[in-house]
């Protein structure tokens, strides 16, 4: 017997939201993980923390997430409201845990990548010094490759948040998951294959690049050192900064928020050109070899690979690929 479309539609909603709460509560789970992690990495070396900016974090991380745990408890549990009230917080437990291990990973102090990534580069053919001298000479490029980089963090959030509302629940959820999957392989990644940035391997002064600060570049040359020479090993999570180089969080995010925007039909194109803008930003205001770039994208599409596998599996029976379904059911009337 066919079904009529609106009882398909209604099935597919009910496996849309159930996915959903199952995506959610993993991400609490693997924060959950990561803090087990983060607590044995406090343990087991000299780092510290200065405990008042973490429990401040927490506390409101958790209050927020508690409240929406509740809404999804709830008689009246909209997606809409407690899908908000639980990634704006997961999110922001996730980067404070994963940053700050990434100052314990830094610790490692393994021998500096930064020759062979520059060689990579050249291996490819890729030339920073003349794309880095293409750029300084064109003020209003650079205007627009310095909001579209800065633009990360807002971004992220205002994702979050409008998928939230717009009943998109399932891929905010998705995008927690894939940006924690993403920090956790990069993080892995740069211990291992530890680096400052282009511009030193270079040798660039300053002058050679007078219209252009490369903030995010200069706070890795700044705390990357001191890290490796155990001058820092007090964690306070309002000064955290950048320590990792490869690969690039900065390409690894662009690549999934247009992944994220793509559910949103009138968001597509925008997405995909201010993230392809925040891209072409990322070697210069990150001072990133073109191989960070690469290794970002890379890791992108595992994350988002990984994230699609998990969220079939978490999929009611019948409805791992509900939008085939929805494609075939015309067809099926």
């Amino acid at each position: 017997m066919v079904q009529p479309a609106n009882a398909r539609a209604v099935r597919h909603e009910d496996a849309h939201v159930a996915v959903t709460r199952r995506l959610l509560q993993l991400n609490w789970i693997l924060i959950a993980a990561i803090l087990v992690v983060f607590l044995c990495a406090l343990l087991l070396t000299d780092f510290r923390l200065r405990a008042g900016g973490y429990l401040i974090v927490a506390a409101v991380a958790g209050l927020y997430g508690s409240f929406g745990y509740y809404k999804m408890r709830s008689a009246s549990n909209d997606p809409r409201i407690y899908t908000t009230l639980c990634v704006v917080p997961q999110i922001v437990l996730v980067a404070m845990l994963v940053a700050s291990l990434g100052y314990i990973a830094a610790s490692a102090n393994l021998p500096m990548q930064d020759a062979n990534l520059l060689a990579f580069d050249r291996l490819l053919g890729l030339d920073f010094r003349a794309y880095l001298d293409f750029v300084n000479d064109r003020p209003v490029l650079i205007g627009v490759l310095a909001r579209a980089y800065n633009s990360i963090w807002a971004q992220l959030f205002g994702l979050l948040l409008l998928l939230s509302l717009v009943g998109q629940g399932r891929r905010a959820a998705e995008l927690v998951l894939a940006v924690t999957i993403g920090l956790i392989v990069t993080t892995g990644i740069s211990t291992l294959v530890p680096a400052t940035g282009v511009y030193g391997a270079l040798g660039l002064l300053p002058a050679e690049y007078s219209q252009i600060e490369p903030t995010v570049y200069y706070n890795t040359l700044k705390e990357l050192p001191l890290v490796r020479d155990g001058t820092t090993r007090l964690l306070d999570v309002y000064e955290l900064g950048s320590v990792l180089t490869f690969p690039s969080f900065h390409a690894l995010s662009a690549a999934l928020y247009i992944w994220a925007c793509w559910p949103i039909r009138w968001l597509r194109g925008v997405g995909l050109i201010w993230n392809t803008v925040m891209l072409a930003a990322t070697p210069i205001g990150g001072g990133h070899y073109f191989a960070d770039v690469l290794a970002g994208l890379a890791v992108a599409a595992v994350s988002i690979y990984a994230v699609n596998r998990i969220a079939a599996r978490l999929a009611p029976a019948g409805h791992s690929r509900p939008k085939l379904l929805l494609q075939l059911s015309p067809a099926a009337t």
